[in-house]
């Protein structure tokens, strides 16, 4: 076997909250993410999902290389992205692309498309300077835009269109990895499946890799063929979308489900009990406060991510019965 993507062993990522005035210089921990464990192989294409706050954009950076883990080891391929040399750091900026959620505000306004475009093929030394307009022009056709848009600004653009220059930007380099965060959110249901229809395509035909954050879990069900439900800066179910969906083994992914959100509405799940302090976490399960079928054990003992078949984990004492 290949080795994988990436690896992220019991990655944690913790920011230091401090008090605020004169009398009150006391510093509490907040933990964004918590012993994550997530192995990514070739070709695979993943959602990240959960509600806010859940830990799935602070995991996107852990994996971008943009904020250091607290603890545990991020690794791509067989290298831990902490220790990069400028070299190896550069590689992987080419290598792993990102598609951020406001598009549009990602591109100078001031730069036309065709120079948004041409400065990651210049950036990393692609192609010679005199074919650039060629494979920038063969980039926009890519993504299935008009030539005529490589003269205009980005905030001449519709949503869609800024969001299809984003995904034609994210390719230039050739990455074999990409990251996207709700990449389709604020569009209308049309647009949202044109892009969508596009990033599937993309994936088939080039062998990308995908991390895709969503708070639509048709969109994850459409896209991806793997699922990683965060609660509370935690892993609590991952496996094959088709199995996940239609039979959830943890009771949170179970009230994600039946609390499927309507087209861009935040994904929360309808439990009663409210959601633990991250900075404050109880003793045991974390979810065991909001769970419909919390027993006594799940009070006093956290459950680790264990695997119920090969392809299956769930950090759950008492996990659904599959039907």
């Amino acid at each position: 076997m290949q080795d994988p993507v990436f690896s992220l062993l019991d990655v944690e990522r913790s920011y230091e909250l401090r008090g605020s005035g004169w009398f009150n210089r006391s510093s509490r921990q907040l933990k964004a993410l918590d012993g994550v464990r997530l192995e990514l192989q070739r070709g695979d294409t993943l959602a990240l999902v959960g509600e806010s706050g859940s830990g799935k954009s602070t995991l996107i950076r852990l994996m971008l290389g943009l904020e250091p883990a607290s603890d545990g080891r991020v690794l791509y391929g067989q290298r831990d992205l902490a220790q990069l040399d400028a070299a190896e750091r550069k590689r992987f900026a080419r290598e792993v692309a990102f598609i951020y959620q406001n598009a549009r505000g990602s591109m100078n306004p001031r730069m036309r498309i065709a120079d948004i475009l041409a400065e990651p093929i210049r950036l990393h030394g692609l192609c010679a300077e005199h074919d650039i307009p060629a494979r920038v022009a063969a980039l926009l056709d890519r993504v299935g835009l008009p030539a005529g848009l490589l003269q205009r600004f980005p905030g001449e653009l519709s949503g869609g269109q800024v969001r299809r220059v984003a995904i034609a930007r994210a390719l230039a380099a050739e990455p074999e990895v990409i990251m996207a965060d709700e990449s389709v959110a604020g569009l209308d249901v049309s647009v949202q499946a044109q892009v969508l229809n596009l990033l599937r395509d993309l994936c088939r035909e080039s062998g990308i890799t995908l991390v895709f954050i969503t708070h639509d879990l048709g969109v994850a069900s459409y896209l991806c063929d793997k699922i990683a439900v965060l609660y509370l800066g935690r892993i609590v179910e991952q496996g094959p979308t088709d199995a996940i969906l239609n039979t959830p083994r943890h009771p949170y992914t179970r009230a994600l489900l039946q609390a499927f959100p309507r087209f861009d509405v935040p994904l929360k799940a309808s439990l009663s009990g409210e959601i633990p302090s991250p900075v404050n976490l109880p003793q045991g399960c974390r979810f065991a406060g909001r769970c419909p079928q919390v027993q006594a054990a799940c009070r006093s003992t956290d459950p680790s991510l264990t695997a119920l078949e090969a392809d299956r984990q769930v950090a759950c004492l008492f996990p659904v019965t599959a039907a």
